[in-house]
């Protein structure tokens, strides 16, 4: 899955990634460490402290649109 990322470059790339994402969980539950919502969050969470301090940052932390992405997250708690 990893190495899907790369390849996104837009909308449709991102939904598609969520999508391969869910079916990747469905067939390899037992491959994922994190395996409830609360933990996937936490560990969001915790990934993003560390890697913003360590050297091999390569993302432009001020470029993101967190509120965007905030919203994509919530959405997935109550959209139908």
């Amino acid at each position: 899955m990893i190495d899907k990322i790369g390849g996104i470059e837009g909308k449709d790339d991102f939904i598609r990634f969520l999508k391969d994402l869910a079916m990747d969980y469905k067939e390899h539950s037992g491959q994922w460490v994190n395996t409830t919502v609360d933990d996937c969050l936490l560990q969001m969470a915790s990934w993003i402290e560390d890697y913003s301090e360590c050297s091999a940052n390569d993302i432009m932390w001020d470029k993101v649109d967190f509120r965007v992405l905030a919203s994509i997250l919530y959405m997935g708690k109550i959209y139908e």
